[in-house]
């Protein structure tokens, strides 16, 4: 199996590899084997979609615990609006960005979309 060197900031790494070892994510723990990994990683195609849907997850997961984050929705809310913003910029953008340096752009939209 082919893996490919993944450079992410040390705080990414280490706060994804902190959400696989709390969620128990089997797909990626080869990936992160342990809490503290430092950069780069080595990923695998298989193990990048993995990574990829991790990243939906804890947008999806924003959604839910932050739907007033849109200030033209009746209910906004200023602090839902920051934390849902946080992962958005945060885990969800920023992985999207390096898995794609590393591998093919556009190889994983049909995981990004919806």
């Amino acid at each position: 199996m082919i893996k490919r060197e993944v450079i992410m900031p040390s705080e990414l790494v280490e706060e994804i590899s902190q959400i696989v070892h709390k969620e128990g994510y089997v797909a990626l723990k080869d990936a992160f084997p342990d809490r503290e990994i430092k950069p780069p990683i080595f990923l695998s195609q298989h193990e990048a979609e993995a990574l990829i849907t991790l990243a939906v997850i804890e947008k999806k997961k924003a959604w839910l615990m932050y739907p007033h984050y849109d200030d033209e929705d009746p209910s906004y809310n200023e602090e839902h609006e920051e934390n849902f913003d946080d992962i958005q910029m945060g885990i969800y953008e920023k992985t999207i960005y390096y898995i794609e340096s590393a591998f093919k752009k556009g190889s994983f939209s049909h995981l990004i979309k919806g």
